[in-house]
């Protein structure tokens, strides 16, 4: 009998461990998911640092009073501008608004990250 229980134990654990192993490996996520996620963090980060004080903690660029107002981030025109298009925005400011030049400030892949986040912004 218990040479029985011993042997069901047994199965019971090995038939545990392919859904333990597959939630683990569900929890990691790939290398691609998990670098994703950090650089959206670091685009936050960096968004809070230097875009927030204008566009606004959701983006909606009503956070400062300046004419023009600030662009609303979330907004059609915006989301539908090209990746290329809002770079080269945050790279070189935009003439005849507040929006300022960060080339000096924020490497390529610190614009990437702002990007990526200002596109989450929308969803």
């Amino acid at each position: 009998m218990t040479s029985r229980f011993i042997v069901l134990g047994a199965l019971f654990v090995l038939s545990c461990q392919p859904v333990a192993h597959a939630a683990s490996e569900q929890m990691k996520g790939s290398p691609q998911t998990l670098r994703e996620h950090y650089d959206l963090q670091e685009g936050k980060r960096l968004y809070e640092q230097y875009c927030r004080f204008c566009h606004g903690e959701q983006g909606k660029g009503k956070a400062f009073d300046v004419t023009p107002p600030p662009a609303d981030l979330t907004s059609p025109a915006v989301q539908q501008k090209s990746d290329y298009e809002l770079t080269q925005i945050i790279h070189g400011g935009e003439q005849g608004t507040a929006m300022g030049a960060w080339k000096w400030a924020l490497s390529d892949k610190d614009k990437q990250n702002v990007l990526q986040y200002i596109r989450s912004l929308a969803r």
